[in-house]
């Protein structure tokens, strides 16, 4: 994050500073309680020298801080402003040292005097510039966070219409109303049961479509309705295996994610009982992994184009520092999805 320090027209901020404090200090009369052997221009290149140094230390310490990851911005800020109070103090007494040395008042009352104005006047400067740096710093994190959530939404808006896309797809529809058409005539019981998983599909799409993040558990409810129809479709082509273990159930993933993973695998491999689809999904702590056998098969380009797993990678970037990974080798495919265990402050 740029700290107002970095600014481009900072130089300008300096000399602006400069001389405003310079009018102040004549408004305010300091020179009357501060009498130093100074004319007013060499007390103006003072003000100059000491406010550049100021300015551009703070901008090395927050150059030098922004190296490194903090959890929280008033973690950076504190460390700052500890920092540049002690540059400050160097500066101004250095500064005044200086100066003193050559306008030779060291050895009376004005190389003190000389000294507490340079101290007063850079400590207020510093701590001016600081309180700006950090409106500066906190309305600047505020907009990106807004920008953040904007660009989220849109993405989840996407997934949403994705996903509620896919099950209205007229392949979906009429590949699933032909199963359930032939099961009404060969096995009412298991055509009725399907009828239920159907219904259970679309009523979690509708329920839960505005998530941002949902149970592992209801997510799995949702994903062995959408297996069901699939296994009844393709039989024995699809061999499923579930090993999420229990601790994990009550962590969160985004919605829908299991079922877009799910379109994406059959849509590009084969499935048939001679070359049966065999699908894993497992827990990896701190992942939830669906694995299959690879099986490519030719997929028209105009329908695949990987929207889904793109979506589930986006989300992810604002949710978790996980980043979602995928990985193919000769004979499997496999996605990992992170899982996040949210505290109970953050489920109020």
């Amino acid at each position: 994050m740029q700290s107002l320090y970095a600014h481009s027209f900072r130089f300008l901020w300096v000399a602006i500073l400069t001389v405003y404090s310079f009018a102040n200090t004549l408004v305010t009369e300091t020179l009357n309680y501060y009498p130093i052997p100074l004319k007013e221009p060499e007390l103006l290149f003072l003000f100059f020298l000491l406010i550049l140094g100021i300015w551009e230390g703070n901008r090395l310490i927050f150059l030098f801080i922004s190296r490194f990851h903090y959890p929280k911005l008033w973690y950076k800020l504190l460390l700052g402003m500890a920092s540049s109070i002690l540059l400050t103090a160097i500066l101004a007494v250095g500064l005044g040292y200086i100066f003193a040395s050559i306008w030779e008042v060291k050895h009376n009352d004005s190389f003190g005097l000389l000294i507490k104005l340079f101290l007063m006047f850079a400590f207020r400067i510093n701590l001016f510039l600081n309180i700006l740096n950090t409106i500066y710093l906190y309305v600047h994190e505020f907009e990106m966070m807004a920008l953040e959530t904007e660009k989220l939404r849109q993405i989840s808006t996407q997934a949403q219409l994705q996903a509620i896309r896919n099950q209205i797809n007229p392949h979906f529809l009429f590949n699933n109303l032909s199963v359930l058409s032939s099961l009404i005539s060969t096995d009412t019981t298991s055509s009725i049961q399907f009828v239920k998983q159907f219904s259970n599909v679309y009523r979690y799409v509708l329920k839960h479509h505005d998530k941002e993040l949902i149970t592992i558990a209801e997510e799995l409810d949702f994903t062995k309705s959408y297996l069901f129809l699939l296994q009844k479709r393709f039989y024995e082509g699809i061999l499923v295996e579930i090993k999420v273990e229990e601790q994990y159930l009550n962590w969160q993933i985004v919605p829908m994610a299991l079922q877009m993973l799910l379109e994406n695998t059959i849509k590009h491999n084969i499935a048939t009982s001679a070359s049966p689809l065999k699908i894993t999904l497992y827990t990896e702590h701190p992942y939830l992994v669906l694995s299959n056998n690879l099986q490519p098969k030719l997929v028209n380009t105009t329908e695949s184009t990987n929207k889904g797993l793109s979506n589930i990678i986006q989300r992810y970037q604002f949710l978790s520092p996980l980043k979602v990974e995928v990985i193919k080798t000769t004979h499997e495919f496999l996605v990992k999805i992170p899982i996040i265990k949210l505290s109970s402050e953050d489920l109020l």
